[in-house]
């Protein structure tokens, strides 16, 4: 028997529900403080609507502190240690999912918070957290109230009538005064567009969904009795419709989220750059379908963004020092690093480098360097540059790189300044990047001995878009213009096929014609003015674009440096794995000759892999060409099909001497890419020549190019993965197969039984089984006798264990971590069959998997009860 409630005074009038009392129908009365939202994320009260106006003076009602361990979805066994305690007999697990009655009793307060929320995801509504009662001795909770989302009572321009229920996207919750001050805000921006006379468009509202209240009287009400909660009242009726598809109850707030497991997993994902669009599909692959998953894209992208904001939280380039230093003193201790401030304190610049590219481009890889900047891998918009290299297998290496925060010359200065110093001084033998003005003069000052050429694919890409017309208008101009370039053997051929070009074609030395600025810039360019510097199989700077197009799918230009420099670090351990890849290739795995000649078998034997390759495409051009005598030790050699590719119709002269090991062309071929041409081949072929004379191997394309390097972070860490990821990897692989385990044995009454059956055992075989485990891992323990070390950040404390647990209760489930999810995953598979619900059968098999993530011993036994079904 329930009268009127008794009114706790409260300041300014406002009147609150005595919580001592027994609750009457809440639709009696109107003064009740509205609740704030439970939700799945305990440790934050998320609202679902905006705020009606509360007084800021009545007394705050506190909410339960979060728990480590949450409610994961409509049919997702929590893995709270605290679990439901049902009346009756506790020792038996109930087939049915048990709806809250007058009486049933819960450990925690959090086991009736969950338990309430499944029965909420069970029937299609969303659960608040309302008004609270303490002990006004000891200030520990007494009484606690949840109530149906839509208690509150309709808005007066809604003529009270019940609207359709919108799942759809919940948006953020504003108050009406944060809306008057975005308001303000659009209009301050609009006046200051205006003031400015710039025709950009304002800002758009956004535009906010409410949720239609009903004044609905769906409630339940626990109390402390005897250390354990209890119900005291429980109204069960909703006088509004409920979501009764299953697919639909993720978009209820209290229902949202994701299971610690899976975070985990997602996190792992967006550590990748993957969208959360690719991340939603594979996830759908785990759950069957996207319409199981019990999340939205949307909490996946929130997800992702709350994992940046928490990664640079306390600046992101404070985060990147730290992260410098940390690799600095634990993985690499050779890595360095330089920063420039401003006045401000800003950071400017940024160079750094690993202690393996330090120690490569000190004994091999600086005799060439490709350089080049780029945009679009920042929140920042600053410039990347990296120093590319090329490695001993020709593959493309990074010895270096850096932000700047203006293309300046100054900037740039700094930026080879930094790399003179982690290189000990030692400037790069040869240099190529494009026509950038900065560039060159920087490199100029801090490079001096350097040669520096710029990007012949640039310069020629520019000629095409300003020349484009004239040579379009002059057929034969183009042929002629390419022939002069690329097959020009020195500056003074050059020269004299330049004087004959012009000659033919008057229209190039016109006064405004972009030829002869081409022509101005010659010596930076041109191939034949670098006939004897080594750019090894290039003539641009393709490396760097290379590799800056790679880099863009690894970074995402919305991001933080420190994302960046990972995702860099990430890339540096892909090119590492490579170049072992290409190692094992080179010592390891045989590879059929193109010729029986002796001269390809000892370049088998010398050369990187892909070194060799380079070189047998080179052999294999030997049979395009005659050897005919032109005095002593001079040879010409004329291509016998009137062409050859790379060489064009031209004859080329070599001048070979046998006994003293001396062979050049007039290619130039080994001084640029560092082996030889096909016109040295062909005269070791007609004089007998076995083997490559020593002098021209270079050393830095053979496997003895380096000297062992290993970093002591890396020679000492095992090859395996790590536990963690042991146990996603599990859970990822379980949770798929339980899935179509599901699909088949939902079908029909005996199937599901058949699982029900082998549900039990495994919970029970697998709780034993963690038992001992956890006891000899007691036994095995030797408590150390000093103090270990504090590490640099405290770590979070170990869980405690609640109190109230019964005996009986602890000897049938054994470890406390899969104590609840025994419980509802033994009767909720029988229960969603009977209900009808198939679909839902198959997110249901998810759970299980919480119960076999510990070790191999306990996926081994899954895998055993599984075929024992069929």
């Amino acid at each position: 028997m329930s009268g009127p409630p008794k009114k706790v005074p409260g300041t300014h009038g406002v009147d609150f529900l005595d919580l001592n009392e027994v609750p009457f129908d809440i639709n009696e009365e109107p003064g009740i403080l509205p609740p704030n939202y439970f939700t799945q994320l305990l440790d934050e009260a998320i609202d679902e609507s905006p705020q009606p106006p509360v007084n800021t003076h009545a007394p705050v009602v506190n909410v339960e502190p979060a728990a480590t361990n949450t409610y994961t979805g409509p049919f997702v066994a929590p893995t709270d240690t605290t679990s439901i305690a049902q009346d009756g007999n506790e020792d038996e697990a109930s087939s049915q999912p048990n709806d809250p009655h007058v009486g049933m009793r819960y450990d925690t307060l959090e086991g009736a918070k969950e338990h309430y929320n499944a029965h909420a995801a069970r029937k299609g509504f969303s659960v608040k957290v309302s008004s609270n009662r303490r002990s006004t001795i000891t200030g520990e909770k007494q009484k606690q109230q949840f109530t149906c989302n839509k208690f509150r009572r309709p808005r007066k321009d809604d003529g009270g009538a019940e609207l359709q229920v919108d799942v759809g996207p919940i948006p953020d919750s504003v108050s009406e005064d944060e809306v008057d001050i975005e308001n303000a805000e659009l209009a301050s921006v609009v006046a200051d567009l205006a003031a400015q006379g710039r025709k950009e468009k304002a800002p758009k509202k956004r535009k906010r969904e409410n949720i239609v209240h009903t004044f609905c009287k769906a409630q339940m009400v626990v109390k402390l009795i005897d250390g354990r909660w209890e119900v005291i009242h429980f109204v069960p009726e909703h006088n509004h419709p409920l979501v009764h598809k299953p697919s639909l109850t993720k978009y209820l707030r209290s229902h949202q989220g994701m299971p610690k497991e899976e975070k985990e997993f997602v996190k792992n994902l967006h550590s990748t750059n993957l969208p959360a669009g690719k991340m939603m599909d594979i996830m759908s692959e785990f759950y069957g379908s996207e319409l199981l998953v019990p999340y939205t894209t949307k909490a996946i992208t929130n997800y992702c963004a709350t994992l940046t904001r928490e990664e640079t939280k306390d600046g992101d380039l404070a985060k990147v020092v730290s992260y410098f230093v940390e690799l600095k003193e634990e993985k690499d201790p050779d890595f360095y690093f330089r920063l420039k401030l401003d006045d401000e304190d800003r950071v400017e610049n940024i160079f750094w480098v690993d202690g393996a590219a330090r120690k490569a481009y000190a004994e091999a890889y600086h005799d060439c360097v490709s350089f080049d900047a780029t945009y679009l891998t920042n929140k920042y918009r600053m410039p990347f540059a990296p120093f590319i290299g090329i490695n001993k297998h020709g593959q493309s290496i990074m010895l270096g790189c850096g932000f700047v925060k203006q293309e300046l010359a100054t900037s740039y200065d700094w930026l080879f300044e930094s790399f003179l110093i982690a290189m000990n001084g030692l400037a790069p033998d040869n240099i190529i990047t494009d026509q950038d003005g900065a560039m060159a003069v920087s490199i100029g000052r801090m490079f001096p001995s350097s040669v520096h050429r710029n990007c012949r694919w640039h310069i020629m890409q520019n000629a095409q878009l300003k020349c484009g017309p004239t040579l379009g208008r002059n057929p034969g101009l183009a042929e002629d213009f390419n022939d002069c370039i690329d097959f020009s053997l020195s500056p003074e051929e050059f020269e004299a096929k330049w004087a004959m070009f012009v000659g033919k074609w008057p229209v190039v030395g016109g006064a405004n014609s972009y030829f002869l600025t081409l022509y101005a810039n010659r010596a930076k360019w041109v191939p034949c003015y670098f006939k004897h510097r080594f750019f090894p199989f290039m003539q641009s700077t393709q490396r760097s674009e290379g590799f800056n197009a790679i880099l863009k799918r690894y970074t995402n230009p919305h991001k933080s440096i420190l994302d960046f420099v990972k995702q860099y670090e990430k890339l540096q351990t892909h090119v590492l794995v490579k170049e072992g890849g290409n190692d094992y290739r080179t010592d390891c795995l045989e590879l059929r000759p193109w010729s029986p000649f002796p001269v390809e078998e000892h370049a088998f034997k010398v050369y990187c892999r892909d070194i060799y390759l380079r070189f047998q495409n080179e052999f294999e051009l030997i049979g395009r060409y005659n050897v005919l005598p032109f005095g002593c030790n001079f040879y010409k050699l004329e291509p016998n099909r009137g062409w050859c590719a790379k060489y064009g119709t031209r004859t080329y002269l070599v001048t070979a001497n046998k006994e003293e090991g001396m062979y050049y062309c007039e290619c130039s071929k080994m001084d640029m890419d560092g082996i030889l041409c096909c016109h040295i081949l062909k005269i070791f072929t007609h004089l007998g020549v076995d083997e490559i004379p020593e002098r021209y191997i270079l050393k830095r394309w053979t496997q003895g190019a380096l000297s062992g390097y290993v970093p002591a972070a890396v020679a000492e860490q095992p090859d395996v993965m790590p536990p963690e990821s042991q146990v996603q990897l599990r859970h990822a692989n379980l949770n798929m197969g339980f899935t179509k385990l599901a699909r088949i044995a939902s079908r029909t009454d005996a199937a599901t039984a058949i699982v029900n059956k082998h549900l039990r055992a495994a919970a029970t075989e697998i709780s034993h089984l963690n038992k001992s485990l956890k006891k000899k891992n007691l036994v095995s323990a030797v408590p150390s006798t000093s103090a270990p070390d504090q590490p640099t950040k405290p770590r979070d404390p170990a869980k405690t264990t609640t109190k109230g647990r019964t005996k009986v209760f602890e000897k049938l489930f054994g470890d406390s971590e899969i104590r609840f999810s025994s419980l509802l995953l033994v009767h909720r598979f029988a229960a969603l069959h009977i209900l009808g619900h198939v679909r839902w059968c198959d997110a249901l098999v998810d759970q299980v998997v919480y119960l076999i993530l510990r070790t191999k011993a306990l996926e081994e036994l899954c895998v055993e009860m599984a075929v024992g079904m069929f």
